[in-house]
């Protein structure tokens, strides 16, 4: 499997990255049990969950699932030294019960005014809750998980800081930030002798976002962020979603993605069209074709699958070993 530096950290870890949301929820513990178990052995390393993970998955789920089925996994496995985790704080929701029907179902107008946020204290006890789901006395990497501009960054860096000085994180990324907040908070970091981000995670994908299109508080890397990654090497791209979802595979699948009306124009169609005819070509399937093309991208990022499924796992793993010729990259690369 392909490996790469995170940022300037001097950490070399797998490009394609495990995502476990799913895990403890959708996916049960056995097949999760599995489904590390088999990344374990294909030599990634990289684990990322979240401290909210899942709790839209059923009327039971409270946001704890994944990390504790982490936590338990590398008890059970005694793995703790072969992966490196990321974990984040800011969106776990302060009361569930504010956002979800008798019936269980959603109420999604709802959610966003119910994010903890990245205040000081919120990050302090998020940081011991997740050590202690996870059972791990540090998190390799820990993320600011979304946008708050309620709190000053000043506050939110600060009291991560605090945390790198205890020993309880050892790196800093954060999720969901525009590239001029990112480079704010690089610039605070920096002025005060702080520990800087060292990655950011974005929705990241062969197709792009329609102009003016609504992800909610989520945020697709664009040519911006991309041109900033590009002059500050000691900064990693962490793509997340890189399938959208697997609309790749089909055009029925892609139809019913929740989504695809932010991404259905003259450009998202003959973008999906052209995955469509080299894929063909290739004899490979869209959402191989595009996970390969992340993993020959420049700059250079992270690819975070997110399989609920074995199966899915083993198509992403295979997508890994794809290599793409310079013809191919370039025709991808045609506008």
């Amino acid at each position: 499997m392909k490996r790469m530096e995170l940022g300037n950290t001097g950490r070399s870890l797998a490009a394609m990255a495990l995502g476990c949301m799913n895990y403890g929820t959708s996916t049960p513990r056995e097949e999760a049990f599995e489904q590390l178990d088999v990344y374990l052995t294909a030599g990634g390393d990289f684990l990322d969950t979240a401290n909210c993970y899942s709790w839209w998955s059923g009327p039971r789920a409270t946001g704890d699932e994944s990390e504790l089925l982490l936590g338990e996994w590398l008890r059970a496995r005694r793995s703790r030294d072969q992966v490196f985790i990321a974990t984040k704080a800011g969106a776990r929701l302060r009361d569930l019960s504010a956002v979800r029907a008798p019936d269980g179902s959603i109420h999604w107008d709802r959610v966003r005014g119910q994010y903890q946020g990245l205040s000081a204290k919120v990050i302090a006890q998020a940081c011991e809750e997740s050590l202690r789901r996870l059972g791990i006395d540090t998190i390799d990497l820990y993320y600011a998980h979304i946008e708050d501009r309620s709190v000053p960054q000043e506050e939110t860096l600060e009291a991560f800081q605090r945390l790198v000085t205890a020993g309880k994180v050892r790196h800093l990324a954060c999720s969901n930030l525009r590239t001029w907040r990112l480079e704010r908070a690089r610039g605070v970091a920096a002025a005060r002798g702080w520990t800087p981000y060292v990655a950011i995670q974005q929705e990241y994908s062969y197709l792009h976002p329609r102009f003016g299109a609504d992800l909610g508080i989520g945020a697709h890397a664009d040519a911006e962020l991309l041109d900033y990654l590009g002059a500050n090497r000691d900064v990693s791209l962490v793509a997340y979603s890189p399938l959208l979802k697997g609309i790749y595979a089909d055009a029925g699948k892609r139809d019913r993605y929740y989504n695809w009306a932010e991404f259905d124009g003259e450009d998202g169609r003959r973008r999906w069209d052209r995955i469509q005819q080299v894929s063909a070509r290739l004899g490979v399937s869209g959402n191989a074709l595009v996970l390969a093309w992340l993993l020959h991208h420049q700059p250079a990022l992270f690819v975070l699958i997110g399989p609920r499924t074995r199966a899915q796992l083993e198509e992403c793993l295979a997508a890994a070993a794809l290599r793409l010729d310079a013809e191919t990259l370039a025709e991808l690369a045609r506008p």
